[in-house]
């Protein structure tokens, strides 16, 4: 199987208070400070019960702050292939999607109301023809998904549990990892 289209949902802590208004405002110079045209706009979602919050449109990919399921956390969203084996590309969504946890912790604009759990993690494959919802595909990407986060978490244990069992759904594991690490050591265990 080759993954493509990874996601990765970091959720926030408990403590977090979310004002997606101040999320423009990261979103917005993150837009003026990038070098290159990869960064196009950003979509409002706030007023979406259990919606996308507040989105931020890259070509190559996208971030949110994301509350599907009335569960805040910051949702990077790969739209295009990545080369290597799956456990580069795991490797690589798990990368991104912690350094921009990382930098939006440390974002004037957030008032340091929003912190992130590395040990609380959403996995996804955002394209059902690649990974259907099966038992099988579940066995497949854990195979590939278990050393990456053996790394990233060292002698912390960690659970991996398939989201739903319905075939309808996109295929989905949550993380569970008994660990406090903090987001930069969690990086810098994976090679960032």
């Amino acid at each position: 199987m080759d993954l493509q289209q990874i996601n990765i949902k970091v959720f926030t802590t408990e403590d977090s208070k979310i004002n997606y208004t101040n999320f423009i405002k990261v979103f917005n110079r993150w837009m003026k400070e990038a070098d290159s045209d990869d960064y196009l706009n950003y979509a409002d979602y706030s007023h979406v019960d259990a919606g996308p919050g507040v989105l931020l449109i890259l070509k190559q990919a996208n971030y949110s702050i994301d509350n599907a399921y009335h569960e805040h956390g910051f949702l990077y969203n790969r739209k295009h292939a990545v080369e290597g084996d799956n456990g580069d590309k795991i490797r690589q969504a798990l990368a991104e999607g912690l350094s921009k946890c990382e930098q939006l912790e440390a974002s004037a604009e957030l008032e340091n109301a929003v912190h992130f759990n590395g040990g609380d993690l959403l996995f996804m494959v955002n394209n059902r023809h690649i990974a259907p919802n099966t038992p099988e595909v579940a066995a497949s990407v854990e195979a590939d998904l278990t050393p990456v986060l053996q790394q990233m978490y060292g002698d912390d244990n960690f659970t991996v549990e398939r989201t739903s069992e319905d075939a309808r759904e996109r295929f989905a594991l949550r993380v569970s990892a008994n660990s406090d690490k903090p987001i930069s050591e969690l990086l810098s265990n994976l090679g960032g």
